[in-house]
Formats: structure tokens, sequence, C-alpha cells
């Protein structure tokens, strides 16, 4: 099975669902040889790149031989150097088009697809974006700490409800307005928004996907103690930074922007709980 992205398209939320919707209607046999073909993307982000590789994680633990063409675009291959997406796919995935060394040398803001396990490693994660956006691109303190608000509840999010672990990447940089932006993804292929919440609300896990994300975000949260910002403050803040906000969790996808009312979009089902945010600096 060949899989191909179209000229021009990025790996974002919406080629993402178009993936995973191609993967799940195809019965492949273990040893399948399947082939994701990005040569043409336009670009990668965050919820691209960590998507990527969950469903790579995905296919190999289905013991399908997966190959991965890697895009030839420059800015994807920038993004794909400076996160080390080449090297986290390498565990599951034989890479074709891999970026030379020279872009390897060259810096941007960008938080690498780092490893969610444990609260300390989300320690490690805060420590490294607030220093990259305050020392190396001159965020307020303000907009930082919202960011990591962000970043931190989500990041423990993976370690308390999902029951397995999580990807964590980001980019920060500027929009073509001169504006500083935050760009993040939070992925798992864990047990689900639905199936966290159902722990502790037993009706939950009769409702669809879309409105279990909707629970979450109005303030309903599955831990006993009330702890935590939960995804709400989440919301808050995207509001508050005219944001965008995707939440992919069983076979449906939120997308929100600060402009227009939370859309639910249909889509195969996949483990866990994928989330993509952007926001620019007020």
């Amino acid at each position: 099975m060949r899989l191909v992205l179209s000229t021009g398209d990025g790996l974002n939320a919406a080629a993402c669902d178009r993936l995973m919707t191609r993967l799940t209607s195809t019965q492949a046999t273990n040893n399948a040889e399947i082939t994701i073909d990005l040569q043409s993307a336009a670009f990668i982000d965050p919820y691209g790149a960590a998507c990527l590789c969950l469903v790579a994680r995905h296919l190999a633990e289905r013991k399908q031989h997966l190959i991965l063409v890697l895009p030839s675009n420059r800015r994807a291959q920038l993004t794909v150097a400076q996160t080390g997406l080449a090297a986290v796919l390498r565990q599951w995935a034989e890479l074709r088009n891999v970026p030379g060394h020279e872009l390897r040398d060259e810096r941007s803001g960008a938080l690498p697809l780092s490893l969610i396990r444990t609260r300390s490693d989300v320690q490690t994660v805060l420590t490294y974006l607030v220093n990259l956006a305050q020392q190396r691109l001159g965020f307020d303190p303000g907009d930082v700490l919202d960011a990591s608000k962000v970043v931190s509840e989500l990041c423990y999010n993976v370690v308390d409800h999902s029951q397995t672990d999580g990807l964590v990447v980001a980019q920060i940089g500027q929009d073509r307005q001169g504006r500083r932006y935050v760009s993040l993804a939070v992925a798992d292929a864990g047990i689900g928004i639905r199936a966290s919440l159902a722990r502790r609300y037993p009706e939950a896990a009769h409702w669809r996907h879309s409105d279990a994300i909707q629970q979450a975000l109005g303030g309903l949260s599955s831990r006993a103690s009330g702890g935590g910002v939960g995804l709400r403050s989440i919301y808050a803040v995207v509001r508050r930074y005219s944001g965008r906000l995707s939440i992919r969790s069983g076979d449906e996808r939120l997308h929100i922007s600060a402009e227009h009312q939370p859309r639910a979009l249909d889509g195969a089902w996949f483990p866990g709980t994928q989330v993509g945010i952007s926001f620019s600096q007020r």
C-alpha cells in the first residue's frame, strides 16, 4: 500500500485525519509493506510530526514494514532536522530522502520531539521551552507563562491519565506580520479522553468522543481531587491569543478557533489523544 501526500499540502491535522482513515480502511496483513510518501509536503507542523510518530509506532507494533519518504521542500526539511523527527522515526520505519547534515546545524525556535513518561520529563520540557522563549526569542514573561501552562497541563494529562507515554514537540518563531508565535503538539496512543472521564463518570462511556472532548473543555475532569487547570484553561488561552486548537480522541477531532464555534470532524478510530495548538504573541 502506498499513501502519497498531494503536492503543496502540508502534514497537519487534516492531512493526519486522511492518513489515519486510509490506514484503518485498508486490511493489511502482518509483515505487509506500507509506504507513506511525504516528498511533496510543503510543511510539517508539530501536530503532524507527533501524529506521524504515533502512526509509525502503531504500524511497527502490528509487524508492518513502513517506508517513509521524507519531504524535499526546504521548509519541511528544516522541521525534520530541527525537531529530531528523523531520529525518532528511525525506531519504527525505513526512511528515504533524509535531509542532509548541513541542515542540522541551522538553529530555530524548536523544542525537539521529546518523550513524556514521568512528571520529571514534563519539568525538563518546560525548562527547555521557557529558556527558548525568553532568552532566544524575547517573549514577554506573561506570554511565556501562558504557553508553559498549556504545555504542562497537556503533558501532565499524558502522565496521569493516558496509561502510556506521550510525545511533545513545539515550534516558536515569527509569522508574516512579525508577531512571535507558538505552535505545539502533545500526543499519545493511550486510552483517550472518553475512557479517562468514564473512570470517574461511568455515563461518559456512552458519549460520542466529541462530546467527551467538549465536556473536558467545559471543565469536566477525571481527576478525583479536582487538581490541575484542565482543558478549560487551555481553551481560555487559545481564545485570549486568537489561536487555534485541534483535539483528536477516538474517532473524532474537535477543531476550535477564537473566531468560530467548535467544529466536530469525523475520522477513523485511533488510540489515545492528539492535541495541536497554535497562537501568536499578544
